[in-house]
């Protein structure tokens, strides 16, 4: 069976649960490894928070390559007035975590004040446990580790975007690559291969599932979703 919708009902202890698994066609044969592109909906801005000159260039240089328009901060203060100037266009903000006058935790912060749903990606040479729960703290949940590569930016603004454009359909939105490449250490080729063997070790997953229901073989159910659970929020998968 070719990896896709997983569903089945199963009933433990008198209670009903459904699980639902998503997963788009992105590493052979279930799922693609190169970057496919994007037509977006609509047209998008970036809020771009970064004080290095070379590196504003090269994010907008890159961004360009896929269509969307770079509004340039060079600190973090910039970056909370400009957005409150520009609230209703930006789509995204890039926000390096270290700038002079007012750093990216608090900008961040005065922009969560201004609007709870705009995605902040932070931009760092270091997404290690403490930093990400100061990100999670300050209302940032993604992240882009520099030095970056710039096929995996791209993915990850695409994914981003994606998400959280209208009419978009949701299923495309149900493997987030960015959670799984962290989870990886950023290794993009583990990453990969990884992928490739959970759509390998699953190809018989909802049959076995089908069959221990069926069965009435609670106990085996259970430690199929549990196992499913687990590997599915390695790589990034939601359900």
């Amino acid at each position: 069976m070719p990896c896709g919708a997983l569903k089945s009902k199963n009933v433990l202890a008198g209670s009903v649960i459904l699980v639902i698994i998503m997963l788009t066609t992105m590493v052979m044969p279930c799922f693609a490894t190169e970057s496919v592109p994007v037509k977006f909906e609509r047209f998008h801005n970036v809020l771009l928070a970064e004080d290095n000159k070379t590196n504003q260039l090269v994010v907008k240089s890159i961004l360009e390559q896929i269509g969307i328009n770079t509004i340039i901060a060079g600190d973090g203060k910039e970056a909370v007035e400009l957005y409150k100037e520009h609230a209703d266009n930006i789509d995204l903000v890039l926000m390096d975590l270290h700038m002079p006058v007012m750093n990216g935790y608090e900008a961040a912060e005065k922009i969560r004040e201004v609007s709870a749903k705009v995605p902040i990606v932070a931009m760092t040479a270091d997404v290690i446990l403490g930093v990400r729960e100061k990100c999670e703290q300050s209302g940032i949940y993604h992240y882009i580790s520099k030095p970056f590569n710039p096929e995996q930016f791209i993915q990850t603004i695409k994914d981003i975007i994606l998400e959280n454009e209208p009419g978009i359909d949701t299923q495309t939105a149900m493997l987030d690559r960015q959670t799984g490449l962290m989870n990886m250490g950023g290794n993009e080729k583990l990453y990969n291969e990884v992928l490739k063997e959970y759509c390998n070790e699953n190809q018989d997953t909802l049959e076995r599932l089908d069959a221990a229901v069926r069965g009435k073989r609670y106990a085996d159910a259970g430690q199929i979703v549990h196992k499913l659970k687990g590997s599915s929020g390695s790589i990034g998968a939601k359900a």
